[in-house]
């Protein structure tokens, strides 16, 4: 059954088998003030992409949740709370949320492995409304490829207004990137290599009924 919560009236929070209520999920946690909003980055090592021959994306399991991009996926992989992040790099709330909680929710929650241990996933779904949510999609999965995620993220998110009102995705991407960097995220997105993860990403949400972002699914042991 759906339970919708949070301050934030767009967010909904379902519940597939095994994943407890959202409250026992924030005893779990502590105490987190805002009930749900993370998408994955905050400097984590990811594996390097080739600029020559991009392989085909592998992905991985944690606490059975599969389809999981490694590079996307944040935490420890013994986690007892699995905690997946619908989002869309062009949403007005995405960015609120990543603006004023990330950073927290990351330190406390994820980077710290012995305050609590947990396992946070950024899946991508890109509104079909949002005319440039996709493409930002595609660089920031490249991005994270090379190991750029965070610096990406960010810069997608921080300059929200300006790349939307001007289309210029990889403007934005190649400010925050060396050339070399530039070189291999474009040779990413060009190959359309990582586009299988981001749409197995929208099918997952389209199957847990996802409509609107961020949206958090949780999964517990």
């Amino acid at each position: 059954m759906p339970i919708i919560g949070s301050k934030f009236p767009d967010w909904g929070i379902f519940m597939k088998s095994r994943i407890v209520l959202l409250s026992l999920a924030l005893v779990t946690l502590g105490t987190l003030r805002t009930g749900a909003t993370w998408i994955d980055q905050n400097g984590r090592k990811v594996a390097a992409a080739s600029t020559a021959t991009p392989s085909a994306p592998s992905t991985l399991t944690v606490n059975r949740v599969g389809d999981i991009d490694p590079t996307k996926g944040f935490g420890s992989k013994d986690a007892v709370l699995v905690i997946e992040i619908f989002s869309d790099f062009q949403c007005p709330m995405c960015k609120q949320l990543f603006e004023t909680t990330l950073s927290h929710v990351m330190d406390t929650y994820v980077t710290n492995a012995s305050t609590c241990k947990i396992y946070v996933i950024h899946r991508d779904f890109p509104l079909p409304y949002h005319a440039y949510s996709r493409i930002a999609a595609s660089y920031s999965r490249a991005a994270a490829h090379i190991g750029r995620c965070e610096e990406v993220e960010a810069a997608l998110f921080q300059n929200q207004q300006k790349w939307e009102a001007t289309g210029d995705v990889k403007g934005t991407v190649a400010a925050v990137l060396t050339p070399a960097e530039m070189k291999r995220v474009q040779v990413l997105v060009d190959s359309k290599t990582l586009e299988p993860l981001i749409d197995r990403d929208m099918q997952l949400g389209a199957s847990l009924a996802v409509r609107a972002t961020p949206t958090m699914v949780l999964h517990t042991h």
